[in-house]
Parts: C-alpha cells; sequence; structure tokens
C-alpha cells in the first residue's frame, strides 16, 4: 500500500505542470516633475500609492518602470534639478527608468547627479559617444528578479529625439538605431540566462482607428527577442498587442498607469500569456502616500515662498491642447508680440505644457506654462522662411501644434507637409510676402533648430530680449487682468 502510494505520487508529480509564473509590468512616462497634485495631474503622493495598491496584488512579481522624461517641466522639480522627482521614484519602487529626450532640458552635471541619487538605472542603449560607446551615466539595460524570473529592462529613445533638444546639450553624443540597439542587447541579455526581456522606448505612437501608428511602429516591426514594450513621448494612451509584443503607452503627468501582464512558463522557458491595459490613476485611489507626501511637502513650501507672487487676474479659463487648439497659448503668443513689438512671433507648442484656470495667475502657474526657462530673440528672418516653419509646425503628429502671433493663417491640415499653407496674411490685411524680411520674436530652443525647424535655425538676431518668464512676467504685470476674446480666427482650417 505505501509502495503504491509513493508511485502515485512520483506519477502525479511528473504529470503535473508547474503554474505559469505571473510578472506585473507597471509603468509610468512622460511625469516631466509633476510632483504636486493640481487640475491635470495627481500628484506624485496619489500616484504611489495607486502604485503601492498594484503590487499589494502581486509583490514579489511587480516591476514599476519609466519610459521616459520624469524629471524636468514643472518648477517643483526644476527648482532642485530633479533630484526631489528621483528621491520620490525610489519611494515608489521604480527598478528603471529609459532616458527621453527632456533629461537634456539639465546640463550634463545635473544628469550625472540625478543618476547617483536614484536608486535605479538610467537607461539609454542607443546612446553612443564619439567612440561608440555608451557614455556614463547611461547603461544599455538592468537585469532584476521577479518571482524568481530573471528579467532584463533595455532603455532606447527615439533616434530623433535628439532634434528636440539644444544642441549643446548633447554636443559629442549620437543616437543609433533603437531596434538595433535593443535587438543586439536583447541578444546578449538571451546568453546570459535572463528568461523576460522588456523594452522601455522612449517613442511616439498613438491609435488611429484601431491601428497603432506612430514612430514606435517602425521600432516593432524590427524586434527580435523583446517580450513587452512600455513607451513614452507622445503623451498618448495606448494598450494593445502588436505582432503579439504587448505594448503601453500611459499618457502623461502620472494622470495613468500602464500595466503589461506576462505569464512565464518555466517548463516550457517562454512567455505563454499576455495582457495590456491602461489604468486612470484617479480612478485606483484618492489616498495620498504618507511616506511621499511628507517628503515632498518641504519642497512644495520652498517653491511657494518664492514663486506665489500673483502676476495678474485671469477671467476664463484658457485651455491649452499640444497638437490643437490652445486659447492659452494663442493669449501669450500675442503678449509676446507686443511685448517685443515684433510683426511676428513664432514658438514651438512643446513648450507650452499646461492650461491656465481662473483666477489669480502667479509665477508658479506661469513657470508650469512655460517650464524650460528658454531665452527669447527677436530675430530678422525672410518671409519664405516663415512659411517653412509654419508649415513644418502645423498638422505634425511628432511635435506640438506651432504657435504664433501677428499672423491668420489658412490651411488644410490633412496633406503631407509643404502642400498644408492656403495663405498667410499679416495682421494689417497683406499677405505674407516671402522675399520680404520681418521681425520675428522666438525662443532659443527654435533658434538652435530644434523639433526640426532649420528654416528658423541661425537666423539673424536683432538683439536678446531675455528669459520667456521675465518678460511674460513683466507683460502681465502691466495687464493687471487676462480677458482673452478668442475667436480661433489665427488659424483658420480647411
Amino acid at each position: 500500500m505505501n509502495l503504491f502510494f509513493v508511485i502515485m505520487l512520483c506519477c502525479a508529480a511528473f504529470l503535473a505542470e508547474a503554474a505559469p509564473v505571473q510578472i506585473d509590468i507597471y509603468s509610468v512616462n512622460d511625469l516631466h516633475g509633476r510632483l504636486r497634485a493640481a487640475e491635470n495631474a495627481p500628484g506624485a503622493a496619489r500616484l504611489a500609492a495607486a502604485l503601492n495598491l498594484l503590487k499589494a496584488a502581486n509583490p514579489k512579481g511587480t516591476l514599476i518602470v519609466g519610459g521616459g522624461d520624469m524629471l524636468s517641466g514643472s518648477i517643483d522639480a526644476d527648482s532642485f534639478e530633479g533630484l526631489n522627482a528621483v528621491e520620490a521614484m525610489n519611494i515608489m519602487g521604480f527598478a528603471a527608468n529609459c532616458a527621453g529626450n527632456h533629461a537634456f532640458d539639465y546640463n550634463f552635471p545635473a544628469i550625472v547627479r540625478q543618476a547617483k541619487a536614484a536608486d535605479f538605472p538610467l537607461l539609454a542603449a542607443n546612446i553612443t559617444d564619439a567612440n561608440g560607446n555608451i557614455p556614463a551615466p547611461f547603461a544599455p539595460y538592468a537585469v532584476v528578479k521577479r518571482n524568481g524570473i530573471k528579467t532584463g529592462i533595455i532603455g532606447v529613445l527615439d533616434e530623433q529625439a535628439f532634434k528636440k533638444v539644444k544642441p549643446d546639450r548633447v554636443a559629442g553624443l549620437r543616437l543609433t538605431s533603437p531596434a538595433d540597439a535593443a535587438n543586439k542587447y536583447a541578444a546578449e541579455l538571451r546568453r546570459n540566462g535572463v528568461q523576460v526581456v522588456v523594452l522601455l522606448a522612449h517613442i511616439g505612437g498613438q491609435m488611429e482607428n484601431g491601428m497603432l501608428t506612430g514612430a514606435i511602429v517602425p521600432v516593432l516591426d524590427n524586434l527580435k527577442g523583446i517580450d513587452a514594450v512600455a513607451s513614452g513621448d507622445s503623451h498618448t494612451v495606448f494598450a494593445c498587442s502588436y505582432k503579439g509584443i504587448p505594448a503601453v503607452q500611459a499618457g502623461e503627468y502620472g494622470r495613468q498607469i500602464g500595466h503589461i501582464k506576462l505569464f512565464y512558463d518555466t517548463d516550457a522557458g517562454k512567455i505563454t500569456q499576455a495582457e495590456a491595459n491602461v489604468y486612470e490613476t484617479g480612478a485606483l485611489t484618492q489616498e495620498r502616500d504618507s511616506k511621499a507626501a511628507a517628503f515632498l511637502q518641504p519642497y512644495f513650501e520652498r517653491v511657494d515662498a518664492v514663486y506665489s507672487k500673483v502676476l495678474a487676474y485671469n477671467t476664463q479659463y484658457l485651455a491649452n491642447e499640444k497638437y490643437g487648439e490652445s486659447p492659452m497659448a494663442d493669449y501669450f503668443m500675442d503678449l509676446i508680440n507686443c511685448e517685443l513689438q515684433t510683426d511676428i512671433t513664432l514658438y514651438n507648442g512643446g513648450a507650452i505644457r499646461a492650461n491656465l484656470p481662473v483666477g489669480n495667475v502667479t509665477l508658479r502657474e506661469l513657470k508650469q506654462i512655460f517650464p524650460f526657462n528658454n531665452t527669447l530673440y527677436v530675430v530678422r528672418l525672410r518671409g519664405r522662411d516663415i512659411l517653412k516653419a509654419l508649415e513644418h509646425g502645423l498638422g505634425s503628429k511628432e511635435i506640438g501644434r506651432v504657435r504664433f502671433a501677428g499672423l491668420t493663417v489658412t490651411a488644410d491640415l490633412t496633406v503631407p507637409e509643404g502642400g498644408r499653407l492656403i495663405s498667410v496674411q499679416l495682421a494689417d490685411g497683406s499677405m505674407l510676402n516671402p522675399e520680404r524680411y520681418y521681425s520675428v520674436a522666438v525662443n532659443d530652443f527654435l533658434l538652435s533648430g530644434g523639433d526640426g525647424y532649420t528654416s528658423v535655425k541661425g537666423a539673424e538676431i536683432i538683439r536678446e530680449s531675455g528669459k520667456d518668464l521675465d518678460v511674460l512676467s513683466t507683460a502681465l504685470k502691466k495687464a493687471g487682468q487676462i480677458n482673452f476674446d478668442y475667436n480661433n480666427k489665427r488659424l483658420i482650417l480647411k
């Protein structure tokens, strides 16, 4: 009887299949230093509470990762070189973060300090120096264990990412193919016994008619040995399976959290099931993590002590849609045009980052809108180069819509760049003359050719006019009240 029992146990052990191991990957991208709870952001303390809640369901099998652009872009983070945002990520338990183009909003010594303060690596497998090496503090990948499964995490940026960076910040660096870099290091990880490989890709994408589109698609088409992709950059929300690879992007500012659930069969040595989702942070919890809240409160108080001065009163809500209409941006473009007394103002849409609610406008609100400390210049620009800038900045799904003042533009955004403009009129009703020179207010990012504005690059400088924040705060104090009559007549779409 005992022998029979032993034999039956052995047979059962032989026949039984090990249950698949569950790995939960939670991703946050494009946080942009939104540490404080606001109209368009839950704040780091609530984000931490939501991640804690999700992690509790699978404590040993959860991986929290960043899809890039996590630090810069808010006064609360930038006032401290992003170091408080790094510590907030430490508190949340991030295992890795992918470098994004806005990592270079900070100078290189600041990036090094951020990396030293982080409990997680800063990944950039396709950034190299002149010798083809990945420069410190960047690393190509990290390896962690979750539920006993050896998991590799690779990070890459869009090959065009440096077009969105001031050239002096990336001097001597270059970007290689993200797919080639991902495949190279995925193969290396596999050779070293890694069982699951996750790619963090700061490369934009969006869903259109149920199909994934954008710069991420050709990268996905050429991946080998990658099990899951968490992306960033375009501030969009998607969760899908693309040719068998689960892929997510979780919006912006911590409002969403991406989730890729993997089931790994240890017997077969492969993933047998994968799911992709995106959750609204506010729908998960209204609680705040006490440790994160206590850590951040002194930083908020220090910022408020400096930036709480009231500049003006806003009488109506002014929205800002990065790829669409922005009454708020139009108001401030008019303000710059008036303050600097130029014919035209041109501004990259990606530099404008917040809405403007009704009420007192403080220096802190203004810094939330214009977070990148740009310098304004008045330049001499030929009409044909202005037309090229408008063609480039209108209708693009890769960069924010160009903002302007002093012009009325009629355009068809459904056609490719080069044929979008129908007519461009000046404020006096005359047509823009392609051969005439105009005085144009631009920021240093446009002047350097950032975001692909090559027609503005190197324009003749008439004068430097100071930081955008200084120019606009002076103009707001003069105005006293914002009562903007928005009718969108400056851009007429056909």
